[in-house]
């Protein structure tokens, strides 16, 4: 069991370091205008690591530039949703 617990901990630092050279591989590409490349990039990153929030945001960026509205919203109420949640958390209104 420990072993594999190791494993997996493994594969997750694998994962998290390919996703950031997937994200800063679709930065460049952003920064040349090649922005259904670094769409391809950024979504390829968030299918290793589903919760690094740049590479919402970044496609967000790269889906506007490809007028893709609906998907750049979708990236964008993610970003919205994931902050709520983990970031912020819920705040007890004043009335409770």
């Amino acid at each position: 069991m420990e072993a594999d617990m190791l494993d997996r901990k493994k594969k997750r630092l694998r994962d998290a370091k390919e996703a950031n050279i997937c994200k800063e591989r679709g930065n460049q590409r952003l920064k040349l205008g090649l922005y259904r490349t670094a769409e391809k990039d950024y979504t390829d990153g968030l299918e290793l690591k589903r919760d690094l929030m740049p590479l919402y945001t970044n496609r967000a960026l790269a889906r506007v530039k490809l007028e893709k509205w609906e998907g750049a919203i979708d990236d964008c109420t993610r970003v919205i949703e994931y902050c709520e949640v983990f970031e912020n958390g819920f705040e007890k209104s004043r009335d409770l």
